[in-house]
């Protein structure tokens, strides 16, 4: 998906999208809205790094193991905080009041993030297939759309407003930055 590509959320997400639908929409202000993909690297608010990688690194490690939903097949799209900060000050400073944004610089399987998450930790390239019932066990209720979907976007307008990511790619940032800083082997 892109921008411009219509599409109905899952029952989910109806409310979030409802949302940025009445921003978008609002008279007297300038409406924008920046939708982010999953986000990686180092924050500097209440918490240093996003929820999901800290979680799928935390059960590896107590497992000795990282696992995936299914085959690890399913695709996320992903965007490097600093990058998130950069689009929304372009934004900012160039967005015409309506737009909608998309915040993504790749894409990659979880069974890739699995993997980089394997090698961070010092446990080699294994990893474990979850069946849905055993994912919900370990990563909540929401495991089938947080951790078993795909989320597959382009930030077109993003790039025509002149965003340019230019940090490291998710692999990098789990294997050799913030996480392996905090989370790495012990």
């Amino acid at each position: 998906l892109d921008e411009d590509t219509p599409f109905t959320p899952q029952p989910e997400k109806a409310g979030r999208v409802a949302i940025d639908h009445s921003v978008l929409g609002a008279k007297g202000i300038c409406g924008v809205v920046i939708r982010p993909t999953l986000i990686y690297g180092r924050g500097i608010g209440v918490a240093a790094t996003s929820i999901q990688l800290p979680k799928l690194i935390d059960i590896a490690r107590k497992a000795g193991v990282p696992g995936h939903v299914g085959p690890g097949l399913n695709i996320w799209s992903n965007v490097h905080i600093a990058d998130v900060v950069d689009l929304f000050l372009l934004a900012l400073d160039k967005a015409e009041p309506g737009s909608l944004f998309y915040a993504e610089n790749g894409e990659a399987s979880f069974k890739s993030v699995a993997q980089s998450i394997g090698r961070m930790l010092g446990l080699g390239e294994r990893t474990k297939s979850w069946t849905i019932g055993e994912a919900v066990d370990v990563l909540g209720p929401s495991a089938y759309l947080s951790f078993g979907s795909n989320s597959r976007v382009r930030g077109k307008r993003s790039r025509a407003l002149g965003w340019a990511p230019k940090q490291v790619t998710l692999a990098d940032e789990i294997e050799r930055g913030v996480y392996a800083e905090m989370h790495g082997r012990s």
